[in-house]
């Protein structure tokens, strides 16, 4: 037998069940955006991180292709804007053609922006800027004599140059810049990406004299 309190009851038995349905819909419903939102975080990370990867390879070679062909890379006191270059936020590469005409080129890397630029720089005109790479949360550029490589002391120590006579080198060109055979260390990083790279140039004179010792054949 039923009667208006027995209804009641019923009433509010649907009435906590509908609650605790809502609740658990709303909670699983929460977990699925929680979920989701964590997956899209994740692959946008991994999306990042494989551009900064890709792009910090890509900067790299063709930093190395231009040493190849450059007469000075440096780290100038100052940047193109006339700023203190003491944190090596700028690297520049100089050339001359066969007419001895000299052109250069730097790549400026700004922090506020997380991005490295690459100017051109022509006498007597504005820096033109060219590609952009963004995403770089460091980039710092360190000069170092020839010297270095044969010191054990040196960041940039190499072995296989221990015992090796290398006579430091350094002549001005006609821009002011200073070509020779010394060495810039460039240090990148981006995304979970940490790079650094040794360059220096290869067709300014090295005067390295690299003794080695070996037996002969009796």
């Amino acid at each position: 037998m039923g009667g208006p309190g027995a209804c009641r009851l019923q009433r509010g038995a649907a009435l906590l069940d509908l609650t605790l349905g809502a609740a658990i819909a709303l909670l699983v419903f929460g977990l699925l955006v929680t979920l989701l939102h964590t997956l899209v975080v994740a692959s946008a990370s991994r999306h990042a991180e494989m551009l900064a990867r890709t792009g910090t390879e890509q900067l790299l070679e063709r930093m190395r292709s231009e040493a190849a062909s450059a007469w000075s890379i440096s780290v100038p006191a100052s940047d193109l804007d006339g700023q203190s270059n003491a944190d090596g936020h700028e690297v520049d590469f100089t050339t001359q053609d066969a007419t001895r005409r000299t052109y250069r080129w730097a790549y400026r890397y700004d922090a506020s922006a997380r991005s490295l630029t690459r100017f051109a720089v022509a006498a007597g005109a504005s820096p033109e800027p060219g590609a952009v790479l963004s995403g770089i949360t460091a980039f710092s550029a360190k000069s170092y004599p020839a010297t270095a490589i044969a010191d054990a002391a040196s960041p940039i120590y190499d072995p296989l140059f221990a015992g090796a006579s290398v006579v430091p080198v350094s002549y001005a060109l006609n821009d002011g810049s200073v070509a020779g055979n010394g060495f810039v260390e460039i240090a990148i990083t981006g995304a979970g990406v940490s790079r650094s790279e040794l360059l220096s140039t290869s067709i300014a004179p090295t005067q390295f004299t690299v003794v080695i010792e070996y037996t002969p054949t009796p």
